[in-house]
């Protein structure tokens, strides 16, 4: 895409009002994202069972990390608002104003621009893009106006073309103005040395020693002065780092090698591309899907393509664990006991009579798949999660947000990542998940658990649950000691949000609808005109109830018997 200088630098047209509407618009806002987030960390505190003096560690360092992250996003979004109220920023704190009921109406477009500065400048000064900074800009302010994303990712990759081009359009409009050259003699630099790429040294980045006058002097010429012009001239001559930084290659070994190093215990675990951007750019988003169960090894990433947008990444995890456990499903479901069992979790009847009315025969082939590829799954899923939180931890994915996402068993390996991440400091943990989708989790609704890992995910954390996924009901309540499922149940817990799927009715329908599902929470990025033909491919695989001619028969005597017991 074209790389434009002037849509990165702040806004030189913007009066006096502009300037303070904006600026308080947007520090009322952060205002109230900052006393959100410290609401879950509140909850954490008073549900946590740790002793005392622990949880109120984590709690004022929470806070302590959050009051930095706001404060920074502030002081630069009141240099690129010019100052409105003198050279001193005002301080965020949980006495803040969070009201903007009476600003005057502000335009998306000159908030999209003003957000753009203020990114670029918190990505270059930071080195990093925290999953809260982009949450708030994506989710907290006004529609239509989220920053320009792959305008920054080009600016950063290409900063010589960015210069270049602002340098020409400062040559057409002052080239009747002999001071033009005088100044460009003064700082060393010729036009033709700008035009033909010598402030663009051998990485990428701009050559350190040229920065401080050359950029400064373009700025100029585009109206960007004082601090606001240093930054930036600092963001660009350093972009090589900052890539390097932001998506995770700059220094460091390769991502496959990385999680190589982090999974001596994982038989089987790599990271997959379901899709990439297609400007040959990486994003400054990511996305993470696991998938929980697998029919075949291409239902690794086969669910996925329904994304678009960020870079969008699969977990691979023990196939062949994953491969008999589907096989293990499938072979469940075609059962009378099951087909039993579904009928009466439709009409409420208590799980508890449902299972004591159950004869021995039909326990044990419930049995063979508690006891082999349902266990051994989940053990490997701990695994699996624990891995994969090192990983996050380690920042394999960039420092850069990440979006994870999953269905049943992948589901639980992201909230056992969580959990690891959320066992760490604060300050390691808060910058690094915007957004969790869960469906179908084999997991307690333990409030203590779910208020843990809530308060490291920065955006939303999404729990999709089927109370009428009779597969679930039976496997995870006859192997846990609690009878809360997460896949079954909301989760009681502050900034959890619950969604009901009605139309579920079997835990092998997560894959199938799994787009479907994901478009109606909201999810960013879902491909809506693929989406019918996506869910359609994955829902040849999936075998219904309805569809399936019963491989074990149940005579009328053992029928009537197991309705009686059930009564």
């Amino acid at each position: 895409m074209s790389v434009t200088l002037e849509k990165i630098a702040p806004p030189t047209d913007l009066t006096d009002s502009d300037q303070n509407t904006l600026f308080q618009y947007l520090y009322r806002r952060l205002a109230a994202y900052r006393n959100a987030a410290e609401l879950h960390a509140l909850a954490e505190y008073q549900l946590s069972a740790l002793p005392e003096e622990n949880k109120q560690k984590i709690k004022d360092e929470f806070s302590q990390t959050l009051n930095e992250w706001a404060q920074e996003l502030v002081d630069k979004a009141y240099m690129v608002c010019g100052q409105p109220d003198g050279d001193e920023c005002p301080k965020l704190d949980e006495f803040a104003d969070t009201s903007i009921g009476d600003l005057p109406q502000i335009s998306p477009q000159r908030l999209a621009a003003v957000l753009n500065a203020v990114l670029f400048l918190s990505i270059t000064a930071t080195k990093q893009y925290s999953a809260r900074t982009r949450s708030f800009l994506f989710n907290d302010i006004l529609e239509d106006s989220a920053p320009d994303e792959e305008l920054i990712v080009a600016t950063l990759k290409h900063p010589d073309q960015a210069l270049q081009e602002a340098q020409q359009k400062a040559e057409a409009s002052t080239k009747d103005h002999a001071s033009k050259s005088k100044t460009l003699r003064m700082v060393g630099v010729s036009l033709g040395a700008i035009a033909g790429g010598v402030l663009v040294g051998v990485t990428g980045g701009l050559a350190a020693p040229l920065i401080g006058a050359s950029i400064t002097t373009i700025l100029g010429w585009l109206g960007v002065g004082g601090t606001a012009a240093g930054l930036l001239a600092s963001g660009l001559a350093g972009s090589s780092a900052i890539c390097g930084a932001l998506f995770g290659v700059y220094g460091a070994k390769s991502t496959a090698n990385m999680v190589e190093r982090h999974t001596r215990e994982m038989r089987d675990l790599a990271i997959l591309p379901v899709s990439l951007n297609t400007n040959g750019d990486e994003t400054l988003g990511v996305r993470l899907c696991i998938s929980g169960w697998l029919s075949s090894e291409s239902d690794v990433t086969a669910p996925w393509t329904v994304f678009e947008g960020d870079d969008t990444l699969a977990l691979r995890w023990e196939v062949n664990a994953l491969e008999e456990l589907s096989d293990a499903l499938y072979t469940l479901v075609r059962t009378n006991a099951m087909k039993y069992l579904r009928a009466e979790i439709i009409r409420h009847t208590v799980f508890a009579t449902l299972m004591a009315s159950l004869g021995p025969i039909a326990l044990l082939k419930i049995g063979e798949i508690i006891d082999n590829p349902w266990m051994n799954t989940k053990a490997l899923a701990y695994k699996a999660g624990a891995v994969l939180g090192d990983l996050l931890l380690k920042s394999v994915f960039g420092n850069r947000p990440v979006t994870l996402v999953g269905y049943s068993f992948g589901s639980l390996v992201i909230l056992e990542a969580l959990k690891h991440v959320a066992s760490r400091p604060p300050s390691d943990t808060s910058h690094l998940i915007q957004d969790v989708y869960l469906f179908g989790t084999p997991a307690s609704t333990d409030p203590a658990v779910w208020a843990s890992v809530r308060r490291v995910v920065a955006g939303r954390f999404v729990n999709g649950y089927a109370s009428q996924d009779y597969v679930l009901a039976v496997l995870s309540r006859a192997t846990d000691v609690s009878w809360q499922v997460a896949g079954l149940h909301p989760v009681d817990v502050q900034g959890i949000e619950n969604v009901h799927f009605e139309d579920i009715d079997g835990h092998t329908k997560w894959r199938g609808q799994i787009g479907e599902c994901l478009k109606r929470i909201g999810a960013l990025g879902i491909k809506d005109e693929e989406l019918p033909e996506v869910d359609a491919q994955l829902n040849v695989a999936t075998v219904t109830l309805e569809d399936v001619k019963m491989t074990e028969e149940m005579t009328g005597e053992e029928a009537q018997e197991v309705s009686v017991k059930a009564m």
